[in-house]
């Protein structure tokens, strides 16, 4: 016995009910695809010496390649200075003085490091890194709680690692990075 509504196997459909069907099915693969797509996250990837890391893009203002860093007296070794991004006071982060990863991301070469401009609704700093890589989408639920990190300083700046390529990427946590230098939370 086929249940009531259900369309016998046997039984001839005419054109408007096959219609109606092949509309239903793509309108329904339509709603898997765009729920798909909201549960993924683009993330900047950079490098600081032989690691890789990333950011959320959503906390990306702008890549900053040419700028003049003021050098400020008293500030902890991870702020390298100020520089000025049209008309805006912007501190200068090195993430590899503040993860102890040892040296400096500023290159002997005389060369300019890229800057990440990040910014939260409390304050804005820009990331000295390495290299800049690609954006890359990668579903929210990839991301991993951290390895078990000996370096406790290097721990707490990092909320999470995600594989990119077969590459293991550590996930910046922005918070602590942006938090006021000496503010407890």
């Amino acid at each position: 016995m086929t249940p009531r509504g259900a369309v016998r196997p046997d039984a001839e459909l005419n054109d408007a009910q096959l219609e109606i069907l092949r509309g239903r099915a793509a309108s329904l693969a339509q709603e898997e695809t765009e729920e798909q797509l909201d549960d993924r996250m683009s993330v900047l990837l950079f490098s600081l010496g032989e690691e890789s890391y990333c950011v959320n893009i959503d906390d990306v203002r702008e890549i900053y390649n040419e700028y003049r860093v003021a050098v400020i007296p008293c500030v902890p070794d991870f702020i390298q200075g100020v520089i000025n991004i049209r008309g805006e006071i912007v501190s200068v982060t090195d993430l590899s003085v503040m993860l102890s990863l040892g040296g400096s991301a500023r290159p002997e070469s005389g060369e300019q490091s890229p800057v990440i401009v990040v910014a939260d609704e409390r304050t804005c700093t820009a990331l000295l890194v390495d290299t800049i890589g690609d954006i890359v989408e990668v579903p929210a639920e990839s991301v991993e709680p951290p390895l078990s990190l000996s370096d406790k300083s290097q721990a707490e700046f990092v909320s999470g690692q995600l594989y990119v390529g077969g590459e293991l990427v550590a996930l910046v946590n922005l918070s602590k990075v942006l938090a006021p230098v000496g503010a407890s939370e």
